[in-house]
């Protein structure tokens, strides 16, 4: 891991021409952002140049930036995974003002519930859901989800006590497999979930290869 002074390389033109992740510090060595590119040196330099890169809240962000921390990564799909994990590791104050969540989808398997669904989702919280990704292309994502949710037929009503809110639109065109009307037994759906998470980890580890 190298850091860059700002003064002394204002335009970091020494990060590498690679893909990875940079950290962004203040003078304390707090780290204040975090991004990935897939061309390390010409992303940050886009920071400090007079404009940065469009967005008003970079301009703010540079005066306070002292070094810049850089982890070069095999491809980008790994710089993107590793910066998911880093940003819920140090939740920089300025990822919340600059971050774009849409660029990339998770998928989320709500397991606190008797019965869990699948959804694409942007952005993860600490609900208590599985969470599996993130992913680059959401496309290939919605179609990942659909795909399962075909073949398992999962519910799609949003309460979370299906038993309580009758049967739905998917219920009767045959699109779930109805557990508000007994359509199967908690132990099947409960094996079911079990194999979408098999398959979902296998899809994880085949993204950042």
């Amino acid at each position: 891991m190298k850091s860059v002074s700002k003064k002394n390389d204002p335009r970091a033109a020494k990060a590498p021409k690679v893909s990875g992740v940079y950290l962004m510090k203040d003078g304390e060595g707090n780290v204040m952002y975090i991004g990935k590119a897939k061309n390390l040196r010409s992303r940050v330099q886009s920071y400090f140049r007079e404009k940065g890169d469009g967005r008003y809240s970079v301009t703010i962000l540079r005066d306070k930036v002292k070094t810049v921390e850089y982890l070069t990564t095999k491809n980008d799909k790994e710089a993107l995974l590793l910066e998911d994990k880093l940003i819920k590791q140090y939740k920089p104050k300025y990822n919340i003002d600059l971050k774009d969540d849409s660029r990339y989808s998770s998928v989320k398997l709500t397991v606190r519930e008797e019965y869990p669904r699948l959804l694409v989702v942007h952005q993860r919280t600490d609900d208590g859901s599985l969470y599996f990704g993130p992913f680059t292309s959401a496309a290939e994502t919605k179609k990942m989800v659909k795909k399962l949710n075909e073949k398992y037929k999962l519910r799609r009503c949003k309460g979370e006590n299906p038993e309580k809110d009758g049967p739905c639109l998917y219920a009767q065109i045959e699109g779930c497999s109805a557990p508000c009307t007994g359509g199967i037994s908690l132990e099947e759906y409960r094996e079911n979930i079990k194999k979408i998470i098999t398959s979902l980890r296998r899809t994880e580890l085949m993204e950042i290869k």
